[in-house]
């Protein structure tokens, strides 16, 4: 009764997913800082928070 160590493209989709998060939000938050946005900084807080969530609550 032993568990398939292999990840099923589920897991696979959901870790691409939460990767692209957290990829996407170091240029948003970069751009922020650069151009002084609190409104980009803010979209590239919650881009981390998402992904963070994602890992947090979809463990297989």
């Amino acid at each position: 009764m032993s568990r398939k160590s292999t990840r099923t493209p589920a897991d696979r989709r959901m870790r691409r997913m939460s990767l692209s998060l957290a990829a996407a939000a170091l240029p948003v938050c970069l751009l922020g800082g650069v151009f002084d946005a609190m409104w980009l900084l803010g979209v590239g807080a919650w881009l981390v928070i998402a992904a963070a969530l994602i890992e947090l609550v979809y463990r297989p």
